[in-house]
């Protein structure tokens, strides 16, 4: 993640309330957790703010908790990323060059093999005295030891280039799974980050509208603490699911984090970011989670939603919590009901 430079004013001033916190928190005065701290004061990196803002009111080793596991999934998963991108950007500008020069090699050999029929050819019919047919002999299995060579070489090149363009498969299979989370299919943090900084440029670019939405699932820690984990993971799976199959083309539907979701909606405005959402939480709201084991129905699972439009003059991270916003106050509503961020109608949807 690319970030602006802070003047001096202000790096001074975020990096002593960075390590003010740190030590009110009871944490060591490592560079991650400096960083992280700088970060979240700052509100440079907006994932960082919304995980630490929903756990500040927590007891500090909850919130100690909290800081441990964002450096593991956040910025673990940001460097594996950078260092994969940068890699295989790398490795992708040899194999071109590789790939380019087996197939000139082949072609090249493949037009010597020509050549070498020709010869061949000629040969057969020089002189008929017994110097001449001696060398022309010996002419014509040189010949045809080189045409063997030729096609085992040309087999050869054939095969590496083939070989070559399999590791381009597996090294864009490889970057595109360091953007999945692995549990639902969607995008992870990683790939959102790096979606909406795409999106919100195209859309200040171009002067198109977009929307997002963040929504999670209703009492899901107690979903997990009744009916355990295995079952709490079916019921990610299946939110990851409906999400999949209730957006269209561009729409980016990614897993922010636990039981968080987040839609990215290009092309689309918040009336119709919202409808979408809405038809999504019904969708949800009728599905049922079933037991594989012995087939007993689990209670009714919900989600409430947050909507927020993108302003040209804003960076993503104001999207962010102005979404985050809406997403809150449906929570704080009654849940099961879809919220657009203030200044806009009423919500669409009631909890039930």
């Amino acid at each position: 993640m690319l970030y602006q430079l802070d003047s001096k004013e202000d790096a001074a001033r975020y990096s002593e309330i960075a390590i003010q916190l740190m030590d009110s928190y009871g944490l060591p005065a490592t560079p991650d957790f400096y960083r992280l701290f700088y970060d979240y004061v700052s509100e440079r990196d907006p994932v960082v703010v919304a995980r630490l803002r929903d756990v500040a009111d927590e007891t500090p080793d909850r919130f100690r908790a909290a800081a441990e596991a964002v450096l593991t999934d956040h910025y673990g998963m940001e460097r594996d990323t950078q260092i994969l991108t940068a890699t295989g950007e790398a490795m992708q500008d040899q194999i071109r060059n590789v790939v380019r020069n087996v197939q000139a090699a082949g072609s090249d050999v493949g037009a010597f093999g020509n050549a070498l029929n020709g010869l061949e050819s000629g040969l057969g019919v020089i002189g008929d005295e017994g110097r001449v047919k001696s060398i022309a002999t010996q002419m014509l299995v040189a010949t045809q030891q080189m045409k063997t060579r030729s096609e085992k070489l040309e087999q050869d090149l054939k095969q590496s280039a083939n070989e070559i363009s399999n590791l381009q498969e597996k090294l864009a299979e490889s970057r595109r799974e360091a953007l999945t989370d692995a549990l639902t299919g969607l995008s992870n943090r990683a790939g959102f980050d790096k979606s909406l900084m795409q999106h919100t440029a195209t859309a200040r670019e171009k002067k198109t509208p977009l929307s997002l939405v963040i929504c999670d699932i209703d009492h899901f820690k107690k979903f997990n603490d009744t009916y355990g984990h295995q079952l709490g993971d079916q019921v990610l799976r299946l939110v990851g699911s409906v999400l999949s199959q209730g957006l269209k083309g561009r729409d980016v539907p990614c897993r922010y984090g636990g039981e968080e979701f987040a839609l990215i909606l290009p092309e689309t405005d918040i009336k119709a970011a919202a409808r979408v959402a809405d038809l999504i939480r019904q969708d949800i709201a009728a599905k049922r989670i079933v037991r594989k084991r012995t087939g007993e129905e689990i209670s009714q699972v919900t989600m409430s939603f947050g909507v927020a439009h993108f302003k040209p003059d804003e960076a993503p991270a104001a999207l962010i919590k102005r979404a985050d916003e809406a997403l809150y106050r449906s929570k704080e509503n009654g849940r099961n009901q879809v919220t657009m961020e203030e200044n806009t109608e009423p919500r669409l949807a009631v909890a039930i």
